[in-house]
């Protein structure tokens, strides 16, 4: 055989793999947003059972005991749905804004609304777009969700007053949400960050390696320009680390030192970015993603109190 025909059949063959593994990266790119932005979301009912099953959530305080009040306003897909909760003595000087993770609603933020009431500040909790009540037809974790939380902040400011010190909360995506809301105000007393990412771009690319056992490139890449093209939603726009280091707000940084699933590295980043001397940095032994809190409680409680109490 002659030599440009081995070449040709080199090449032929260097090509067709190219292209099978272009059509199997567009592929798991499809499916990677499609989980990403339009995941099987929990119901209300769904989130109460879970928690009163796994975490020893009671209810009856919520359902007997606290003075709530319902709120909704205009966000980015509809409307945000959600409940004041008021603590006793309608204290209008200190609120918490709790934000809840990806597939969850409302209801995941309720043990975290007990110990913000305990300190005597008021609780926010909402939807987010696409989860629990609210409106929406995506989820984009942090891109459209921070400017949704400057909306609720607004109504916070209406009903608390201009005065009212404002801690923001949030669980994995609402902790990328509070945290990514610092470019957006500066009217933000303290953000705890409960297992955020530091980047999209850098986590998309360690979950895609880890789950595929594939190259985050170019799948992630063109997971984003599907996510550009439909949603308006790009990844690249999304680095809480940079809104954290830009800001003079001190964050708690919360992460269970056993997340698989977004790495305690990413906390440990941001922490070292901040600039603000009163911000900390907590690993929770034993605690894998978000269950930081079911893994020592009473610890989690203490940290979140223990923040508090040196702000104001």
């Amino acid at each position: 055989m002659e030599w440009y025909w081995i070449v040709a059949i080199v090449a032929g063959s260097v090509f067709a793999l190219c292209a099978l593994y272009l059509i199997l990266a567009t592929v798991i790119a499809k499916g990677t947003l499609k989980s990403a932005t339009t995941p099987v979301a929990h119901t209300l009912e769904e989130a109460r059972a879970f928690q009163a099953e796994y975490e020893n959530m009671d209810y009856s305080d919520y359902d007997n005991v606290w003075n709530k009040q319902p709120f909704e306003v205009q966000g980015t897909q509809g409307r945000i749905r959600g409940e004041v909760i008021f603590c006793d003595g309608k204290d209008m000087s200190k609120v918490a804004i709790i934000c809840h993770g990806h597939t969850w609603n409302r209801i995941n933020s309720l043990k975290y609304a007990r110990i913000f009431l305990a300190n005597g500040y008021n609780a926010v909790i909402y939807d987010h777009a696409y989860f629990g009540e609210s409106d929406g037809a995506f989820t984009s974790l942090g891109y459209y969700e921070r400017h949704d939380l400057s909306a609720v902040f607004d109504y916070v400011r209406e009903l608390f007053g201009k005065d009212a010190f404002v801690v923001l909360h949030g669980e994995s995506m609402g902790a990328v949400t509070v945290l990514c809301e610092l470019s957006l105000r500066n009217d933000i007393g303290a953000v705890i960050a409960d297992c955020a990412f530091s980047r999209t771009m850098k986590y998309y690319r360690e979950l895609c390696s880890k789950v595929t056992h594939l190259p985050g490139f170019p799948i992630v890449d063109i997971s984003n320009l599907m996510s550009k093209r439909k949603y308006g939603y790009d990844f690249k726009a999304v680095v809480p680390i940079d809104d954290v280091r830009a800001s003079n707000v001190p964050v708690c940084f919360v992460h269970g030192a056993s997340d698989r699933f977004i790495g305690p590295w990413h906390s440990k980043e941001m922490f070292e970015a901040s600039t603000n001397p009163d911000s900390e940095l907590h690993l929770v032994t034993g605690a894998g993603h978000a269950r930081s809190y079911h893994a020592d409680p009473k610890n989690y409680e203490k940290i979140i109190t223990d923040f508090l109490s040196k702000l104001n």
